[in-house]
């Protein structure tokens, strides 16, 4: 894994804003471990971070069921 992988979770939505909005992001951040996204996700200390590369194995994974 690349550190240039792992971005804080708020940035997501201004890196991808052809995947989700700033509300449908703040709602999948927080319906991450019901809806497949929990592995993309990392906590250290307060901060929530981004693994982009697993965030994308874990969409593509969504839509290939």
């Amino acid at each position: 894994m690349c550190s240039q992988h792992i971005v804080h979770y708020q940035s997501i939505p201004d890196h991808y804003p052809h995947l989700y909005s700033k509300k449908s992001w703040a709602w999948a951040v927080k319906q991450r471990h019901h809806n497949g996204l929990a592995r993309a996700f990392r906590k250290v200390g307060k901060n929530l971070f981004v693994n982009t590369q697993a965030l994308a194995e874990c969409i593509d994974a969504q839509h290939s069921d």
